[in-house]
């Protein structure tokens, strides 16, 4: 007798697993198991050996990535630009 077709379990509502997750996020499963350890990608749940990735996370997350917030202390933190040195201001000053 023929064994019957081994079928995804689905995720549960509201989540999906790591490789639509990745799909999604335009990311590879490893690079997103690899933000997980690091604590820098979407929150992800545990269940069993899989990991489930809440649907309203990921969205928030591709938000914050694709629109980042202005970061106040950085943006004073750079150098002003050098003046420009013209040809006429460098042959006065030769002269």
């Amino acid at each position: 007798m023929p064994r019957p077709a081994k079928v995804p379990t689905p995720p549960p509502p509201g989540y999906v697993w790591a490789p639509e997750a990745a799909r999604r996020t335009g990311r590879s499963v490893k690079t997103l198991w690899n933000y997980r350890h690091k604590g820098i990608g979407p929150k992800a749940v545990s269940i069993g050996r899989k990991l489930a990735y809440p649907i309203d996370e990921l969205n928030a997350w591709l938000q914050a990535e694709l629109n980042p917030e202005p970061d106040a202390d950085r943006e004073h933190d750079s150098r002003p630009p050098e003046p420009r040195i013209t040809k006429s201001a460098r042959a006065k000053s030769a002269a």
